[in-house]
């Protein structure tokens, strides 16, 4: 899992909570994470890092 992020580890790096990446997923405004077993999802970290460069700066 190199270059894979775990759901905790979105979390983190985008100081978003798992329900709040959930509805974005929902909107089609976050990348879609790989289910890696029934209870497993992993994002791809270059899908993850371009979607926190595009996003406004404050």
């Amino acid at each position: 899992m190199n270059n894979l992020m775990t759901i905790q580890q979105v979390c983190k790096a985008t100081s978003l909570s798992r329900t709040t990446l959930w509805r974005l997923q929902q909107r089609g405004d976050f990348p879609k994470g790989m289910r890696l077993s029934s209870s497993r999802v992993a994002y791809a970290i270059p899908e993850i890092e371009k979607w926190i460069a595009s996003r406004p700066r404050s």
